[in-house]
């Protein structure tokens, strides 16, 4: 009388192993053959298996057109893993929507900008870039650890764009040779002329002083730091005879280092403003001994 029911038990049994059987061997073929980070990246508007999505990005130099604008400290950009993109510029900034495929990044909706009232210097930043990332492009990803990597961004057309991206740390304000590669102003921002490109820079030390180049004459003086607050004191320069237009940025950077003024440093580019709005834009040459 029982042996039916013992027949149920054994078929029931029968199909709750052949049911775990199934589960196991779907769970062991897709651990063999399918990597879900690489799943999710195959649908939706980020298709690639480059790790540039997800990542604020800092924007290392700018090329547009051939021309190469002064990078605010402040600069980054950041694609989100459904296609967001966020732009700053320490100003204004962009909005919109970007599809990756690949390698290729495309720009496909809105690059909504606000609209604040910001020095000259940023302005000219905030066109090149919205410029910039109108056009496709293809990305290059390169370095191994999160923290150091670097993306670099060109125009499929040869356009002469290029975008170099990193997540390495803030170079530090002190003890950093900082080379000066352009003025900046309330409503204006000029690259240095050819006698003091590569020539003026200044190195902020440990020690507390501040030394350098004004483009053609040597200067010192002292130098206080305070979070983002820098503090000079009376400077002392050699007296050489300098071309007009090197002179003209000698005075420029006097007018900076004198008094106190506000520092903004993101990876290897530095903001130095001077309380009358004047101020320089300056990349990390080297780490100073």
């Amino acid at each position: 009388m029982d042996r039916p029911r013992d027949m149920q038990k054994q078929q029931i049994a029968s199909a709750g192993v052949a049911a775990l059987l199934a589960l196991t061997a779907a769970c062991g073929t897709q651990s063999a053959t399918e990597d879900p980070g690489q799943a999710a990246s195959s649908s939706g508007p980020v298709r690639t298996n480059l790790p540039l999505a997800g990542v604020r990005w800092k924007v290392d130099s700018l090329t547009v057109d051939g021309a190469k604008p002064a990078v605010p400290a402040a600069a980054t950009v950041e694609i989100g893993h459904d296609g967001a993109l966020t732009v700053g510029t320490g100003c204004n900034g962009y909005h919109g929507r970007a599809r990756v495929d690949g390698a290729k990044v495309t720009v496909v909706s809105g690059l909504n900008r606000t609209f604040m009232g910001c020095s000259m210097y940023l302005e000219q930043y905030e066109e090149a870039i919205g410029k910039a990332l109108k056009k496709p492009l293809t990305a290059q990803v390169s370095g191994g650890s999160a923290d150091d990597r670097q993306l670099v961004l060109t125009s499929e057309s040869g356009s002469g764009t290029r975008v170099a991206l990193t997540t390495r740390p803030a170079a530090p304000l002190v003890g950093t040779d900082w080379k000066v590669d352009a003025l900046t102003g309330p409503r204006s921002s000029t690259g240095l002329p050819k006698d003091a490109a590569g020539r003026a820079h200044l190195v902020i030390g440990k020690d507390g002083t501040v030394s350098g180049s004004l483009g053609c004459n040597a200067f010192h003086a002292t130098a206080r730091v305070e979070g983002s607050k820098v503090t000079f004191g009376a400077v002392t320069s050699t007296k050489m005879a300098c071309s007009p237009a090197t002179t003209k940025v000698e005075k420029a950077m006097l007018a900076v280092v004198r008094g106190t003024a506000r520092a903004q440093v993101s990876h290897r580019s530095l903001y130095l403003a001077g309380q009358d709005g004047t101020g320089l834009a300056a990349a990390r040459g080297r780490a100073a001994h």
